[in-house]
């Protein structure tokens, strides 16, 4: 995993008490990655804590409609990815938390305070190490607005988990937990006044500056969107719900192939390490045994 040795020697670090969320508390890394974009992004208050009360209810919401994949390799490696890309986030009051959902559709998505799912399906999407850390930094992107009126009120709360299971007996966890996400986009929007196409173009900014700043090629993002975009039609139905909350259109391409080409990327030695990605997950593939 790229620079998370020399970002964690900055850090503070301890264990989560579950093997499948395996955290680490980021404290004193570098965090130059998201200048220029992120003037209004944090806003610190102390309504903190409720951000975080929100945030470990939502969890729990979700880990009692999926089963967490737990293989200890596997989980080690998207935690340590995912702080590396998480290091260079603007946020360091948040404890960024990663879980990994049994389920064949591919998915991602974050909840307040921290948390951040993708599924097994998505795993087995994937083709890089790369195009893995450019799911999870827009996830973290996505993580660092922060306004008081977000969780001020129960009502984002009581949405977010009226929403999942009023859902779940129709269209399952992945139906549920897309709900969940809309909702939360919703509340986004209001507390940040922006648009949905906004959150998306600022996040996957982000994204890619978080990506460099890691020392991972930022065109992974383009990759992945344009995978999506081509994907056959067996493939199509397993993303659909992920498609609900983050829209990928050709206008958000374009975006993203605006950003990238203002990044600072002469001599500059990105890797995307396909190998390693694809020993590691090596198990979760054998379980589909599917392609693009």
């Amino acid at each position: 995993m790229l620079n998370y040795r020399s970002c964690r020697a900055r850090c503070f670090l301890t264990a989560s008490v579950y093997v499948l969320t395996a955290s680490i508390f980021l404290g004193g890394c570098a965090t130059t990655a998201d200048r220029g974009i992120d003037a209004d992004a944090v806003q610190l208050s102390q309504k903190n804590h409720d951000e975080h009360a929100v945030g470990a209810e939502i969890h729990r919401e979700i880990l009692s409609r999926f089963y967490p994949y737990t293989d200890s390799k596997v989980v080690r490696y998207i935690n340590e990815i995912g702080q590396g890309i998480g290091c260079h986030a603007k946020r360091q009051d948040l404890v960024y938390r990663f879980t990994i959902l049994y389920d064949e559709k591919i998915y991602a998505t974050s909840a307040p305070g921290g948390y951040i799912y993708l599924t097994t399906g998505m795993l087995n999407f994937l083709q890089n190490e790369a195009e893995l850390a450019s799911v999870l930094a827009h996830e973290i992107g996505r993580l660092q607005y922060k306004d008081p009126r977000f969780t001020q009120s129960d009502d984002v709360l009581n949405a977010a988990t009226q929403a999942g299971a009023s859902i779940a007996p129709m269209f399952g966890p992945i139906g549920s937990l897309a709900s969940l996400g809309l909702v939360l986009l919703q509340a986004y929007v209001d507390s940040t006044q922006r648009t949905p196409e906004q959150l998306l173009v600022e996040s996957d900014q982000r994204a890619m500056n978080y990506l460099l700043a890691a020392g991972y090629d930022p065109q992974a993002l383009m990759d992945t969107l344009e995978y999506f975009l081509k994907a056959g039609e067996k493939t199509v139905p397993l993303f659909y719900d992920y498609y609900q909350s983050r829209p990928i259109t050709e206008e958000r391409i374009l975006a993203v192939r605006r950003n990238f080409q203002k990044l600072p990327l002469s001599e500059k030695s990105l890797q995307t390490r396909p190998f390693e990605y694809q020993e590691v997950t090596k198990g979760v593939r054998e379980i589909y045994k599917s392609s693009r």
